[in-house]
């Protein structure tokens, strides 16, 4: 059973994919703003800028917002228009940075630990295996 018409359609379609992931941004680099322009706009939004990069034809813009938020925004490089921004929910990252203290830290007040398990016992005694001795097996 050869199909070779709906194989070849298939590899076409396959080699094309990586042609479609398409920039976000779509502007050419000389008409783009420069990085002091994106940090005077991220600043005059009330942004604090912990990195800026170039990410999919965009500017990529990481840090806190105004209200203490961490965030990423894609902004345009032409424009500086917001593109794309996601907000990170950090409500309870103190929490869970307390957690992680705590876990890491033994309490002083607490009582050293007790060994609950069973006592050691010597194990029962096994013909086939015989501490200094090669095994041996019978096969029935």
């Amino acid at each position: 059973m050869k199909h070779p018409t709906p194989l070849l359609a298939l590899c076409l379609a396959l080699a094309a994919a990586p042609a479609l992931a398409d920039d976000d941004c779509e502007a050419p680099v000389q008409h783009w703003q420069s990085r002091d322009a994106v940090m005077r706009h991220a600043a005059a939004q009330g942004w604090q800028v912990q990195r800026l990069k170039i990410d999919d034809g965009c500017y990529e813009v990481r840090g806190r917002d105004a209200q203490g938020r961490a965030f990423k925004a894609k902004l345009d490089p032409q424009t500086l228009r917001v593109v794309k921004m996601k907000l990170r929910d950090d409500s309870h990252e103190p929490e869970r940075e307390r957690r992680r203290e705590r876990d890491r830290t033994p309490s002083r007040d607490a009582a050293p630990a007790q060994d609950t398990a069973a006592p050691l016992t010597a194990p029962a005694q096994n013909p086939v295996l015989t501490p200094g001795t090669t095994p041996r097996s019978q096969i029935e």
